[in-house]
C-alpha cells in the first residue's frame, strides 16, 4: 500500500507481504534497509550503542559480544529464576484475595506483571534485586528510561490509568498536536540540531531521561566493577556472562563498559514491559474464553501430577501442546511490536507474494522502490 504518513514526507509503501518482508529482514539485502537516522539519534539518547540501535558491521560486532549471554545453556539456567518470580506474583495474588471479599476485589493485572517482569530482569540480568513487587523499587529500579512502556503502555492499558501508568507517560506519555508535528518534521532536522536538542535542550520530558539514564548508567557501572572484584565464576545473569566473554582472547567478543550499560539499558527497555503486556493480552484472551482456560488448567495440573510433586522443567513445559498454541496464539494477535519501519539505502525491487493492482490497472508482482522509501512494515498485517 502506498501512502503519505506524516506531514510534509515523501510517499511511503506499507507493508506485510511475506515475500517482501522476508526479502528486506533476511535476504542478502537486509544491510540495505536501516532504520531511519533520525531513529538513531533518539536510540542513542536513550540507550547509547548497543545492538538494537546499530547496523552494519557494528552491529554484528554487539551482536557477538552478548551473544554468549544467549545460548541455549544460559536461557535454560535463567529458568528457575522465572518460576521463583512467578511463584511470588501468584503468593501475592493469593495473599489479596484471601484478605478481602472476593466478589468486590479488583487486580490490576497489568500493573503487577510489569512490577515481576522488572524484578524478574533485574535478578536475569544483573543478579541484583530491584523490589518492585514489595512496593519497595531500588534506585536502579526506580530510574528505568520509560519511553518503550509509555508507547506501548498507552495502547494496552488506556482504560486503566493507574498511578504506575501515570508514572510511565512523564516522558512521551502525552502528545499534543504540536509535538506530533514535531516528531514528523524531525527527518528535515539536521542530524546535529537534533543531537543538541536532545542533549541539551530545556524539556521536562527529555530532562526526565537524562536524570534517569545517568542514574542507571552510574549504578550499572558499580554493579560491573563489583562483579569484576567478587568474580562472575558461576553466575548465569546475563551481565557476567558478557563479562566472561570478554575476557576472552577474541578481541570481537570485547564490549567496553560503556557499551556494556548501553546493552543492558537497552534489554531492559525491550525486555520488560513487552514481556509484561503479553502475559497481560494472554491472561485477558483467556478470560474471553473460559473453555481454553479450563483446558489449559486440566493440562497443567496433569502435568504436575507426572511429575509427582517435583516442579516443572523447561522440557515439561515444552511438551503441553495447549500451552505453546495459547503463547504462540498471543504473539499473532498482540505482537510486542506491531509495526517496524525501514529505510532503504539504494533503488531497490520488492520482490511480492501476493500481486498488486496498481492505479493504472497494471498486475505486478515486484514493486520498485527508489532510495529513501519510507517502509511502514506491520507484523500485525503479517500475522493476520
Amino acid at each position: 500500500m502506498k501512502l503519505h504518513p506524516q506531514l510534509g514526507t515523501r510517499d511511503a509503501i506499507f507493508v506485510s507481504d511475506p515475500a517482501a518482508l522476508r526479502y528486506i529482514f533476511q535476504s542478502d539485502r537486509a544491510d540495505s534497509f536501516i532504520r531511519a537516522p533520525e531513529w538513531y539519534a533518539m536510540a542513542d539518547f536513550l540507550f547509547g550503542a548497543a545492538v538494537g540501535t546499530t547496523e552494519g558491521d557494528e552491529h554484528k560486532r554487539h551482536r557477538k559480544g552478548i551473544q554468549p549471554a544467549f545460548g541455549v545453556p544460559e536461557t535454560r539456567a535463567l529458568f528457575p529464576v522465572f518460576q521463583t518470580f512467578a511463584q511470588k506474583l501468584c503468593e501475592k495474588w493469593d495473599s489479596i484475595l484471601a484478605g478481602e471479599s472476593a466478589d468486590d476485589t479488583i487486580l490490576n493485572v497489568a500493573d503487577w506483571l510489569s512490577h515481576t517482569t522488572l524484578d524478574t530482569f533485574g535478578a536475569v540480568a544483573f543478579d541484583h534485586e530491584f523490589g518492585s513487587l514489595d512496593g519497595s523499587p531500588t534506585e536502579l529500579a526506580a530510574a528505568v528510561p520509560s519511553v518503550l512502556q509509555v508507547i506501548l503502555s498507552l495502547r494496552s492499558l488506556k482504560n486503566h490509568r493507574s498511578d504506575s501508568f501515570m508514572r510511565r507517560t512523564e516522558t512521551f506519555g502525552s502528545m499534543t498536536v504540536s509535538q506530533a508535528t514535531s516528531l514528523s518534521l524531525l527527518q528535515y532536522i539536521p542530524m546535529p540540531l537534533i543531537r543538541w536538542i536532545l542533549n541539551k535542550a530545556p524539556s521536562k520530558g527529555l530532562e526526565h531521561v537524562r536524570k534517569t539514564n545517568a542514574i542507571a548508567t552510574r549504578i550499572i557501572l558499580q554493579l560491573i566493577e563489583e562483579k569484576r572484584t567478587m568474580g562472575a565464576t558461576g553466575k548465569n545473569d546475563i551481565m557476567s556472562n558478557i563479562l566472561k566473554a570478554g575476557s576472552s582472547e577474541d578481541p570481537a567478543l570485547r564490549l567496553t563498559d560503556q557499551e556494556i550499560v548501553s546493552q543492558l539499558r537497552f534489554l531492559l527497555i525491550a525486555g520488560h514491559e513487552t514481556s509484561a503486556n503479553t502475559l497481560g493480552w494472554a491472561l485477558w484472551e483467556l478470560c474471553k474464553v473460559p473453555s481454553i482456560q479450563t483446558e489449559l488448567r486440566k493440562e497443567i495440573r496433569e502435568a504436575r501430577l507426572r511429575k509427582r510433586g517435583d516442579e516443572l522443567s523447561h522440557q515439561d513445559l515444552q511438551g503441553l501442546p495447549l500451552l505453546n498454541a495459547v503463547i504462540k496464539e498471543t504473539l499473532r494477535v498482540a505482537p510486542v511490536l506491531p509495526n517496524s519501519f525501514r529505510e532503504n539505502v539504494k533503488d531497490d525491487v520488492l520482490p511480492l507474494a501476493q500481486p498488486v493492482t496498481l492505479k493504472s490497472g497494471q498486475v505486478v508482482d515486484k514493486l520498485p522502490i527508489p532510495k529513501g522509501t519510507k517502509v511502514y512494515i506491520s507484523i500485525g498485517g503479517y500475522n493476520m
